[in-house]
């Protein structure tokens, strides 16, 4: 088979895993086509978490006549016990000849445990077609796997000259109503929304997604002095989509017994750094609560906090075609003292939403570098 025909039957068992975003949790989005005789005979991909992985998908896509074919598969195939029977089994069975994998799982669980199965069984299995590109498909799963820390994207709305809101706080509304309907559908990605308590005092928001809510994205507060009122929509929705909150033994204990009773609330008490919620702690706390993707949606300020933390591994940027002049900052860090110390993007895309310029990019990192060794 020619290199180009392997890439395009990879290429497109990318496109399948890529249909399931945000629905596999904590399981990596899968892909996998079946090829016999230069053509396909089925494919699949794991839909969602607790349903058939891609491999037995695209058995059964096939109708189960797999004798001496091909499969692509964008991950190694698992080989354990889990919601589902190991997918070595099945590949086994069916008569698959040939495997192409574009890479290994990074989870130790089943890391090289998939291949070598397959080829103690007599099946031929080559590793790294398109192996970039599946990297890059999965880094969120990739670095909450290697580092057991969540993998946050920050979003922000901000005139042309980088301001998120005017002199006096207003914020509403900055981007154009297609971005806005767009945020709402890529909050349902996520399993965690961030904010920091004086976006939540300024705009009270609800940080729901367009999907039904109560199986949406946890909303997340920092509130180093737990200042956020009751009466905000975030806690008094807690009830739909629960709400975290990171704060410090500057709040009161009075304040945290009140909170901590209302259905959904849960509080998270650190000792304080610098007067503030010690942000890499916090995050790793959310991560063992099983948040592995976490959307960054404001302040200026918690933004700055966490990209000088190096916490910060994806950016989403919506440039509304507006000025204000003054105002508040889209970014507070202290990251760069100088040209030199600028962060950098591995990946950027650039595309229009409504009259709003959308700018996508993956920060250079080593905790979000994509590879899975």
């Amino acid at each position: 088979m020619r290199n180009a025909d392997k890439e395009k039957y990879m290429e497109e068992a990318l496109a399948l895993a890529g249909k399931a975003e945000g629905r596999t949790y904590p399981n990596p989005m899968v892909g996998a086509v079946m090829i016999r005789r230069g053509r396909i005979i089925g494919k699949g991909y794991h839909k969602r978490f607790g349903g058939a992985h891609a491999e037995t998908a695209a058995i059964k896509n096939a109708g189960g006549a797999c004798g001496g074919a091909t499969l692509f598969v964008t991950l190694e195939p698992c080989d354990h016990h889990g919601k589902t029977p190991p997918c070595t089994e099945a590949i086994i069975k069916s008569g698959i000849k040939k495997v192409y994998v574009a890479m290994k799982d990074p989870n130790p669980i089943n890391r090289g445990r998939g291949i070598r199965r397959l080829r103690k069984s007599g099946i031929e299995v080559f590793v790294g077609t398109k192996r970039t590109a599946a990297c890059e498909l999965n880094r969120k799963y990739i670095k909450y796997i290697k580092h057991r820390m969540p993998y946050v994207t920050l979003k922000l709305a901000q005139t042309l000259d980088g301001r998120i809101a005017a002199p006096d706080g207003s914020s509403k509304w900055i981007s154009g109503g297609s971005s806005r309907r767009l945020v709402k559908k890529m909050r349902a990605s996520f399993d965690g929304i961030m904010v920091g308590s004086n976006t939540v005092r300024a705009d009270d928001p609800l940080l729901l997604s367009s999907r039904d809510p109560s199986r949406g994205p946890a909303r997340i507060i920092v509130d180093s002095a737990l200042k956020i009122s009751p009466r905000s929509r975030l806690i008094r929705t807690s009830a739909i989509a629960p709400v975290f909150i990171g704060t410090t033994e500057k709040a009161s204990s009075r304040k945290i017994d009140k909170l901590g009773k209302i259905p959904g609330v849960h509080i998270t008490v650190m000792k304080s750094r610098g007067g503030r919620v010690p942000l890499n702690s916090f995050l790793r706390s959310l991560s063992e609560r099983g948040m592995m993707n976490i959307l960054l949606e404001g302040g200026g300020e918690l933004a700055g906090s966490l990209l000088d933390e190096g916490l910060i591994d994806e950016a989403v940027f919506f440039i509304a075609p507006k000025l204000l002049g003054g105002g508040v900052s889209s970014l507070k860090g202290k990251t760069a003292r100088s040209i030199k110390d600028m962060r950098g993007f591995r990946t950027v895309e650039v595309s229009m939403s409504g009259k709003d310029v959308m700018i996508t990019g993956v920060l250079s990192g080593r905790r979000n570098k994509c590879s899975p060794a």
